[in-house]
């Protein structure tokens, strides 16, 4: 037995261009829903689509990333979102703090807050 799931791409972050280019990506997948935080119904301006019957978070990544190189859209990255299950924001490269992710310019740690990583970034500088 297949266990399906549904998968939501957040396309909140992207202009109306790159927004067509992932739709058309999921032209044959099956969307049952599309969302949108403005009142304009017009697809290219829907904030997330939901994939239905899906089996694999990480495949969906890949065509994602597949879908962004091929249109070389370098300066994106799919990333999954950490606060929703099954959720891929698709994000300008350096802009996961949308996430709420921040990360330490020095080593790369994770945290929570920007003040958190205030913080510890204080430390680098002690050293």
């Amino acid at each position: 037995m297949i266990i399906s799931m549904v998968i939501r791409v957040d396309m909140s972050y992207l202009s109306s261009n790159i927004r067509k280019i992932i739709l058309n990506t999921f032209e044959n997948k099956s969307i049952s829903q599309k969302q949108s935080n403005s009142s304009n119904n017009n697809n290219i301006n829907n904030d997330i689509i939901i994939l239905d019957r899906e089996t694999d978070v990480q495949k969906i990544k890949e065509i994602l990333q597949y879908t962004l190189t091929k249109n070389r859209l370098n300066d994106y990255i799919v990333s999954e979102n950490t606060k929703e299950e099954n959720e891929i924001a698709i994000l300008k490269n350096g802009d996961i703090e949308q996430l709420g992710i921040y990360t330490c310019s020095h080593c790369g740690m994770l945290f929570k807050s920007d003040v958190q990583r205030t913080i510890h970034q204080r430390i680098h500088y002690l050293f």
